[in-house]
């Protein structure tokens, strides 16, 4: 499944949201609605297709950094793993993973 057809999932509500995910995001203060635009409107900047998964990122209103990862193991519906503000040690420009 390529990104869009992914976000055409999430447009017409065929996704699940995770406890994880919800817990994570939440701690963090992010909402559903983030996670949604993220996926929407976000780069894809890590492929696990052994795996079936995204890794996506998009700035927030107020430049938050958000990580979005997504799995589209079934064909009609895709589950959000988790959702995280980044940390920027770990990260270059919040999109690159740091040796």
């Amino acid at each position: 499944m390529d990104i869009e057809q992914l976000r055409a999932k999430v447009t017409t509500g065929n996704f699940n949201i995770t406890d994880h995910a919800m817990t994570e995001a939440f701690k963090d203060g992010i909402s559903i609605n983030d996670i949604l635009y993220c996926i929407e409107r976000g780069k894809v900047i890590e492929k696990y297709p052994e795996r079936k998964r995204y890794l996506i990122f998009s700035m927030l209103n107020f430049d938050i950094p958000l990580h979005v990862v997504v799995d589209y193991f079934w064909e009609e519906e895709v589950d959000i793993i988790t959702a995280y503000i980044p940390d920027g040690k770990l990260w270059t420009n919040f999109q690159i993973r740091k040796r």
